[in-house]
């Protein structure tokens, strides 16, 4: 696949902000910095809990500023938290396995702003079904879609009638809703109040609904979106397990269709890209770039934080190393789980309010597993087989990733299965990863036994070409990503919005929340990025900063009732 430069000059304010980080941080970099300190103010001595992209991101913005005393806390024995490109085996270094974050749209502007800095390319798309020659398995028949085609005639109901939703939008009891395509046109071209008041219709509409609940209302009403009614079950039994030939919604038919939608809106659904030498990448060259004596790995101590409390007035944080450190702010990028389960951050209101605290201990995190194998070789290539495969059986969805297009006689990578919720849940009744490897292939086997054939590892090593995780068992998050049920879009906003308490001394307590957990748009690099700003601007202005103009503190205000 061809490479691309990553670009943040695609104008893409997101729907819930209506605000793009882009120009502000272009701004920044052209002077050095998001924000500076006077000779006459004494910089804070900061702690930021986390050494994810969001955690990163922050200590070396803070750096940039001025702040010389910044200490990065990590309980892993590795930087980028769910960021996590996990090489193979050290003879192939360029091989790997995205465990976390693996499709980047261009529309996430603050992540593609970094891209750009540190000079990392993404490929011209991730293999998306539909992207690439795809192979699609339903009720014991199989179905060919070729790419840049239309998908075969089994989805013409689903694929027609959810294309027309996004195009023209739907009439729910009388109130006309309009199209999610038109939307981003409006956040697009500036038009801010009026994707504003759109999207807060459909926020009234639908923020109790789950999205099967809501395409149910849509598809079966007197007036369907295109003038297709789906049938029940069928066509909606046919979503779940494979959308529109795209991958199967099932996972995420109790979650909130509001968080589903705002993706849409937002573009991170189209042009997916891939970033061929790993997205731990970024996260590398963040720590490595030495800001004025020092790098930002410099500054990262691999020790986790357990409590995190105050006393005489002070921030105290207690390592795993049995050491109490004292801080003027703190950043904490830990997921919802761990800020309540090991920081102690909702014991009372020292830090957080209640509204807040709520927040933090109610926000769904979803279990999520992947399994990939190094191949002996590009056999999709060579035979002429789909590059993916998605189907309503055990093996939900494989992808055939070609990160050396340049070698084609060298190995390949194959995502064997990437599950969430129930899907990956059954998986951890089965723990040793040979075992899972062979299910995944028997079941493969049952409708495509030539791809089937070719799924051994290299070397026939199961214990190095083979490497999966659950994120769901993982000890230091516990969950993959934040995904809101219906009426929970509340606690998105006020996670988001907690770094605002810098701008009023009264209710300001010197500690900020930050990561894609606590953004709008969970499991996207994007969020991480944003809160990361937020978070770093936050310290700025409570101690006595200054910060360039058009900065989120000054710029975004919560514009919606959720």
């Amino acid at each position: 696949m061809k490479n691309c430069a990553a670009s943040s000059q695609i104008a893409s304010p997101t729907i819930d902000l209506l605000y793009d980080y882009a120009p502000f941080l272009d701004i920044c970099k052209s002077e050095g910095a998001i924000g500076s300190f006077s000779p006459s103010v004494q910089t804070p001595r900061v702690a930021i809990v986390g050494a994810g992209i969001s955690g990163l991101l922050a200590a070396a913005e803070l750096m940039r500023a001025g702040v010389t005393d910044v200490t990065v806390f990590e309980a892993r024995d590795r930087i980028g938290g769910r960021v996590w490109s996990q090489p193979f085996d050290p003879r192939y270094p360029h091989l790997i396995a995205e465990m976390g974050a693996m499709r980047f749209p261009p529309t996430a502007t603050g992540l593609f702003h970094y891209l750009d800095r540190y000079g990392i390319s993404t490929t011209a798309s991730f293999p998306d079904p539909g992207m690439v020659d795809t192979e699609l398995h339903y009720r014991g028949t199989r179905h060919i879609w070729r790419a840049g085609e239309p998908p075969p005639p089994l989805f013409r109901v689903v694929y027609e009638g959810w294309r027309a939703f996004l195009q023209e939008g739907c009439v729910i009891n009388g109130t006309s809703l309009v199209a999610p395509a038109k939307i981003t046109a409006m956040l697009r071209s500036g038009r801010f109040e009026k994707a504003r008041a759109e999207w807060q219709t459909w926020l009234d509409v639908f923020r109790d609904s789950s999205f099967y609940a809501a395409i149910v209302a849509i598809f079966t009403g007197s007036r369907p979106p295109g003038d297709i009614r789906w049938e029940r079950p069928d066509d909606f039994e046919l979503f779940g397990s494979l959308g529109i030939g795209s991958g199967g919604f099932l996972p995420v038919y109790q979650a909130a269709f509001t968080e589903i939608l705002r993706l849409v809106i937002n573009g991170y659904m189209d042009d997916q890209r891939l970033v061929s030498c790993g997205i731990s990448t970024l996260a590398e060259c963040l720590a490595a770039e030495k800001i004025g004596e020092c790098t930002v790995a410099d500054r990262v101590r691999f020790n986790g934080v357990g409590r995190i409390y105050k006393e005489d007035g002070k921030i105290r944080l207690m390592t795993d190393a049995g050491e109490i450190m004292t801080f003027d702010r703190v950043i904490v990028t830990s997921n919802t789980r761990t800020m309540q389960m090991v920081h102690g951050l909702t014991d009372d209101e020292t830090f957080l309010s209640r509204d807040v605290s709520r927040a933090v201990r109610e926000t769904h995190l979803t279990g999520s597993s992947k399994l990939f194998m190094l191949t002996h070789g590009k056999f999709w290539i060579a035979n002429d087989l789909p590059v993916t495969i998605q189907s309503d059986s055990f093996a939900r969805g494989v992808y055939c990733l070609d990160y050396e297009p340049d070698r084609p006689d060298g190995p390949g990578v194959v995502l064997l299965s990437y599950t969430w919720e129930d899907d990956a849940h059954k998986l951890l009744s089965v723990p040793d990863k040979k075992q899972r490897c062979e299910r995944f292939v028997d079941a493969l086997a049952t409708f495509n036994p030539e791809l089937a054939r070719h799924l051994t590892p290299v070397d026939d090593d199961y214990e190095h070409a083979i490497l999966h995780h659950d994120w769901l068992t993982d000890p230091h998050s516990s969950g993959a990503f934040k995904l809101n049920y219906p009426g929970e879009d509340v606690y998105s906003q006020r996670l988001f919005f907690q770094f605002q308490t810098a701008n009023d001394l009264a209710t300001d307590t010197g500690l900020y929340l930050a990561g894609c957990g606590c953004s709008f748009t969970g499991g996207w690099i994007e969020g991480a990025v944003q809160t990361a700003i937020n978070s770093a601007c936050a310290v700025i202005r409570s101690t006595g900063g200054d910060l360039l103009r058009g900065n989120p503190l000054d710029e975004i205000r919560s514009a919606y009732h959720y």
